[in-house]
């Protein structure tokens, strides 16, 4: 408002100066005019007499240029219009206004046309000389009244531009004076805000029009293992990835990372600002993924348990069934488990099964499962068999990690195990007739001796493959 107030006065400071500048250049055209008209007046009365005409024109006086040049200047002061000035230059004379230089004009031009009557009717006689006399003087006295009035034009124009100039730098001053003003209560409000921000446990951070960071509290920086410098101009996308509502991620030092987004709006002092508030999920997610692993899988071992595998045989079956393809089942128990428990304890028994989880897992293809479903009895499933010789091959790997004995503690402990194999749908359609095949083909394997363990297979009829 009081912007606006300053920016009036002055646009109407600059009017009445451009006003009183342009009312200073009429007077100057105008005055320079009146001079050079009083000096031709001058010349004209003081010239040598002229001797009587013997013959009177329609208009004499027309003749003398002198005198339609200064006729022209007089009806240019008192009508306007153009005319040209002694040094040849051609301008639009303004009428006079003030009303004492218009009285003195009308004087002058009084005596004009009685000189230029007489001039007609008597050339060169002493009553036209003594006209043509009177008209030097008078427009000598509109020189000195329009002189007088360019004056005062030019000190009231000086003085509006003085007065312009005064008002301008206390409108910048005031203005500075005022955006200063507005800067220190915005650097106050903003400094309220990051303190009060600060002070707040969970994580804040101020997004900008591209939900980009613009700012973020200690919290937030603590959280996310990162200063406000590195953070600024991020969006939290590039930190964390959303999985099922939860947005999870690492730290730059490689700890985990899981947080709850809320989304909102503050009022700032220039407007309402987005924030996001964050809090620290990460001890319940761990919690929570460490329980759905605990349901899922061995305490011991770490691989599937009998749960998650059932839920899986049942999945895989299907999507083999619905797109034709082979789905293999392997059965495999540990022989002479037992009396290794019994000789050395269940401690060195615990740490044998660890280390035969170990060496099972890695001799199994990318998306095979293999579970332990009893103390030394696993379950594997294994998704896209070409056919029987495949399913043969891979139970040849998973044999081939008894072919070397295990080292517990100081114990050097050899191994072997019995392996039965089915092939859905030729051994079955079902999860139970297909485990009741390979459980079969297991037992008949360990039937033939323990060492070499025997690959074996159950048809769909029952008989050995």
């Amino acid at each position: 408002m009081l912007a606006t107030l300053f920016c009036a006065i002055e646009l109407a400071m600059l009017v009445l100066a451009y006003q009183h500048t342009t009312a200073h250049r009429r007077l100057s055209e105008q005055l320079s005019l009146v001079r050079q008209g009083t000096a031709m007046a001058w010349h004209i009365a003081t010239a040598p007499g002229r001797e009587p005409h013997t013959e009177i024109t329609a208009n004499p006086a027309v003749r003398d240029a002198r005198h339609r040049w200064l006729e022209s200047v007089l009806q240019a002061l008192a009508g306007g219009g153009p005319v040209q000035t002694l040094e040849s230059n051609q301008i639009n004379l303004a009428p006079l206004e003030n009303a004492n230089a218009r009285r003195i004009l009308t004087e002058a031009l009084a005596h004009w046309n009685s000189f230029s009557r007489l001039e007609v009717l008597d050339p060169g006689s002493s009553a036209a000389a003594s006209e043509l006399s009177a008209v030097a003087p008078t427009l000598t006295q509109l020189a000195r009244q329009l002189g007088q009035e360019h004056e005062e034009a030019i000190l009231l124009a000086d003085r509006l531009a003085a007065l312009v100039i005064v008002t301008g730098i206390v409108a910048f001053v005031v203005m500075c004076a005022i955006l200063l003003r507005q800067t220190r209560r915005s650097e106050r409000s903003g400094r309220l805000m990051r303190s009060m921000m600060n002070q707040i446990g969970a994580g804040v951070c101020i997004l900008g029009s591209t939900n980009k960071i613009a700012d973020a509290n200690r919290a937030a920086c603590r959280m996310l293992g990162r200063p406000r410098k590195a953070l600024r101009g991020k969006r939290l996308e590039d930190i964390l990835t959303e999985q099922e509502g939860v947005w999870t991620g690492e730290r730059p030092d490689g700890m985990p990372l899981a947080i709850e987004r809320i989304p909102g709006t503050i009022e700032g002092y220039t407007g309402p600002l987005r924030i996001v508030t964050l809090l620290d999920v990460t001890a319940r997610h761990l919690t929570a993924e460490c329980l759905q692993h605990l349901a899922n899988h061995d305490a011991l071992t770490s691989l599937p348990n009998r749960g998650f595998l059932e839920g899986h045989f049942k999945k895989e079956l299907a999507r083999c069934t619905g797109q034709g393809l082979v789905l293999g089942v392997a059965v495999l128990d540990l022989d002479g488990f037992k009396p290794i428990n019994d000789t050395y304890g269940h401690a060195v028994g615990d740490a044998l099964l660890v280390q035969v989880a170990q060496r099972l897992s890695a001799a199994l293809r990318n998306g095979d499962v293999i579970a332990r479903v009893g103390g030394d009895e696993f379950v594997g499933v294994f998704p896209d068999i070409n056919n029987r010789e495949s399913l043969r091959f891979l139970g040849d790997r998973l044999l081939s990690v008894f072919a070397h004995p295990f080292q517990i503690q100081e114990h050097l402990i050899p191994l072997g195990g019995s392996i039965g194999l089915a092939l859905a749908p030729g051994d079955g359609t079902d999860q139970d007739s297909l485990m009741r095949a390979a459980d079969a083909a297991m037992y008949r394997a360990k039937q033939t001796g323990k060492r070499p363990a025997l690959l074996t297979s159950v048809g769909g009829t029952g008989r050995l493959a």
